[in-house]
């Protein structure tokens, strides 16, 4: 099963594997796509400062380097495309700060249950 807060390696394009973080509910991951968004490592020092984007550190939640989650980038993603099992997990915390972040793009005042 796919939580909510997962990150997946996930594969998007032909050239390489990008970390997405699921932020659908847990009764939408049970069909064949989940709602993910995608993290980059580019820009991390303007990005990161941005209301849609949330920083994440290299050893944080199983990032191997700086990125930061992209919240205004939200994709529907085939569960085929997502790599076997997750490298991490967002913390309630961050799982918040995102979930806010996508709230700031939509102009709505989003929370998690």
């Amino acid at each position: 099963m796919i939580n909510q807060g997962e990150i997946y390696l996930a594969d998007l394009d032909p050239t390489v594997p990008h970390p997405v973080i699921v932020v659908s509910r847990e009764e939408f991951n049970r069909g064949d796509r989940v709602v993910a968004e995608l993290c980059t490592s580019s820009k991390f020092a303007v990005r990161s400062k941005l209301p849609n984007g949330v920083p994440i550190r290299a050893g944080q939640f199983g990032m191997t380097k700086d990125c930061v989650a992209q919240c205004e980038n939200l994709l529907l993603v085939n569960k085929e495309a997502l790599h076997p099992g997750p490298l991490g997990l967002l913390d309630a915390l961050r799982l918040r700060e995102v979930i806010k972040a996508i709230g700031h793009v939509l102009d709505s005042a989003c929370e998690p249950n």
